[in-house]
């Protein structure tokens, strides 16, 4: 029985191709969309509705949520939800007004972590203040 032994050029053009092969292999993007993050807080409030939805509404257009501003009021009228999306920056801030259980909580969401926590950060302190 005879046995093939690779010789010289044999065994370069093997390497060669394998080498070839490898390179051709590209190593593939990631195509994953980046995961949304959300901030929130809440407070204790005994605030009136409209008082709190009149302040929330301005200095959420002073903190740059002007795109698309809405508030959806409860069947019964008693509670709110204001939403809006920021001009500048892909950042949305959504209030939650609830007179009822004395709350009032604020989400703020986002792709990039880190605008979107400057961000919350800002509208907490700034809607918030110390509480």
């Amino acid at each position: 029985m005879k046995t093939l032994v690779k010789t010289g050029s044999l065994a370069k053009t093997g390497s060669l191709m394998k080498s070839l092969a490898s390179s051709l292999v590209l190593p593939g993007e990631d195509t994953t969309p980046a995961a949304p993050v959300v901030y929130t807080t809440a407070i204790r409030c005994d605030g009136s509705l409209a008082q709190s939805l009149a302040g929330i509404s301005l200095l959420a257009n002073q903190l740059g949520f002007t795109h698309a501003p809405e508030t959806l009021y409860a069947v019964d009228g008693q509670s709110a939800a204001f939403h809006a999306d920021h001009g500048a920056k892909a950042v949305s801030l959504a209030v939650e007004c609830n007179p009822f259980q004395q709350t009032v909580s604020l989400a703020v969401s986002g792709l990039d972590h880190q605008d979107t926590f400057e961000t919350f950060h800002q509208v907490s302190s700034t809607l918030f203040g110390d509480c």
